[in-house]
């Protein structure tokens, strides 16, 4: 077998992961098929590039020589290939990623509508870090995300940029209807200290999770989760059974048998961002897709948001809204 640069990727893939099937997930292939892959690049290179231990796979001796030269000239041709898109039309394939979001489908028919000549693929995942990776990969070019703090946000690879579209959007909280608090202007977290927590849909390495607990245990209480990796109509079922509350953003509609409240203090704040790869997209691609989400963001808020009393008596806590090629402060 001769080795190609999806080879190198592949090798690379695994040491930042440390994990068979981690890497295999970012790559978008089984565990057995990429375990069989590595096989052959190993015969092909003449060794074991990596050892399993308990913690994932640490890269051997040949396999640090192998990684620190593949990276060299995955670099070399990532350059090449953003140089020589500065002599080309753009007009290939785009290939998009999102979070589930009730905002997905307007904002891909906008996107669709500023981009006529493209064509657009895409995969929704409700993690930003699997989402990252793809990026990472080479997967995908563009993702859309909503993501929470610095200190919990999965990072930006080498490589990915980030790009603010709405900022600091502060989380609610969807109640069941019959909530002892239903009926209140506004929710503190330590008022919901007795109840379950439905956990966020998404991975532990997205930060949501932690961000939530170290929220509550700065309120003074160990939240109950329950009921995790559940998609979203699993999460409003049950809130509207009476099983538990769940943070929610405030472009969220309304749900049968439940209540949309704020919490004091805005003590849990969302960036909703797009990443990309600077490689494999123009910065006027990144400014198309960006308008055509605050576009529909607008939309959403006017239509969910704004018609609930808590909405128009707060401007204070709305979020701005960040038209692309305007500083964040705007």
């Amino acid at each position: 077998m001769e080795l190609e640069l999806r080879h190198l990727r592949t090798v690379c893939r695994l040491a930042d992961t440390g994990s068979v099937s981690k890497a295999a997930a970012t790559l978008g292939v089984s565990q057995p098929s990429l375990t069989a892959q590595l096989r052959r690049i190993e015969n092909a290179i003449g060794g074991a590039l990596f050892e399993r231990g308990v913690h994932g796979v640490v890269a051997t001796a040949l396999g640090r020589h192998v990684l620190t030269r593949a990276r060299a000239m995955l670099a070399d041709m990532d350059e090449l290939i953003g140089s020589s898109r500065r002599y080309t039309s753009g007009s290939g394939p785009l290939r998009l990623g999102s979070v589930r979001t009730v905002m997905f489908g307007d904002w891909l028919s906008r996107v669709e509508e500023a981009l006529p000549a493209r064509e657009i693929s895409t995969q929704v995942d409700p993690s930003c870090a699997v989402l990252t990776d793809l990026l990472a990969a080479d997967v995908l070019d563009i993702v859309l995300l909503g993501r929470c703090d610095e200190a919990h946000a999965p990072p930006c690879p080498q490589g990915v940029r980030e790009q603010t579209m709405v900022f600091p959007e502060p989380f609610a909280v969807v109640l069941p209807a019959d909530h002892r608090l239903a009926a209140a202007d506004e929710v503190s977290l330590a008022d919901l200290a007795d109840d379950v927590w439905i956990s966020p849909p998404a991975g532990k390495e997205d930060g949501d999770l932690a961000y939530l607990r170290d929220a509550c245990e700065q309120a003074g209480f160990v939240p109950d989760f329950r009921y995790a990796n559940l998609d979203t109509t699993e999460i409003e079922q049950l809130i509207g059974a009476g099983r538990g509350v769940s943070l929610c953003a405030p472009t969220v509609r309304d749900l049968p048998r439940t209540v949309v409240k704020p919490l004091t203090g805005r003590p849990l704040l969302w960036r909703r961002a797009l990443r990309y790869r600077s490689d494999t997209v123009d910065q006027q691609t990144v400014d198309a897709v960006h308008q055509a989400f605050v576009t529909t963001y607008r939309e959403t808020i006017s239509t969910n948001a704004a018609p609930r009393p808590w909405w128009s008596a707060r401007p204070e806590a709305h979020p701005a809204v960040i038209d692309p090629g305007l500083p964040m402060s705007s």
